[in-house]
């Protein structure tokens, strides 16, 4: 994996993880705890995401801020609500085999994932 594209990786991460540690993503994606800062500060300023960084022991970390994404690899809270809802009304009508789907699409785009 490249620079660039372990950048965009690590930008998709956070829009949906919404924050992590440094010494997590350097294990992630196979880097240094530095390589690590300097791709942050190069996604802070190419593509101008809202970042906050603090230091600490138990929340220190890369943390997204407000509703930023990058490629909306997730629903809000909302459309997940709504999915959920259908799923209930729906899944005596559904096979085994859509319930678990459809239980795997609403995990899949949910934030935590």
């Amino acid at each position: 994996m490249g620079t660039a594209e372990r950048r965009l990786e690590i930008l998709k991460y956070l829009c949906k993880a919404r924050k992590a540690t440094m010494p997590l993503l350097a294990e992630m994606f196979g880097v240094s705890i530095r390589t690590v800062q300097r791709d942050i500060l190069e996604i802070e300023e190419t593509f101008h995401v809202p970042l906050e960084i603090r230091c600490g022991k138990y929340d220190g970390g890369v943390y997204v801020i407000g509703d930023y994404s990058f490629d909306r690899a997730y629903m809000h809270d909302d459309e997940l609500a709504l999915l959920c809802k259908i799923q209930e009304l729906v899944k005596n009508q559904l096979s085994n085999q859509e319930n678990t789907l459809l239980a795997h699409v609403i995990k899949n785009y949910s934030k935590n994932g």
